[in-house]
């Protein structure tokens, strides 16, 4: 079975925005890794958000989510779908 790659590089297409996030609120993945298992997402671990901001890992539609609450963030701002700052609409 062939496996389906964004573009040439990145298995997803929000991993870059959710480093860029999570950079600018000076998080750690350690620390964004707590956040998630404090929230109740133990399966988001150090590991896996390396691999999602670096384009090797798949992600499903409820881990956008996911992240969009724990960033503060829109998943729609996630998926590139707006450009608005961090998905918030323009007022």
């Amino acid at each position: 079975m062939k496996s389906f790659w964004y573009n040439q590089d990145r298995k997803n297409v929000c991993g870059l925005r959710i480093r860029e996030l999570r950079k600018e609120q000076r998080l750690s993945a350690k620390k964004l890794e707590i956040m998630a298992t404090l929230a109740g997402y133990d399966h988001l671990t150090q590991n896996v958000i390396t691999k999602i901001e670096l384009g090797i890992r798949f992600v499903a539609d409820y881990e956008v989510a996911i992240f969009a609450e724990l960033l503060n963030t829109t998943p729609e701002y996630l998926l590139a779908f707006t450009h608005a700052e961090h998905g918030k609409p323009d007022q």
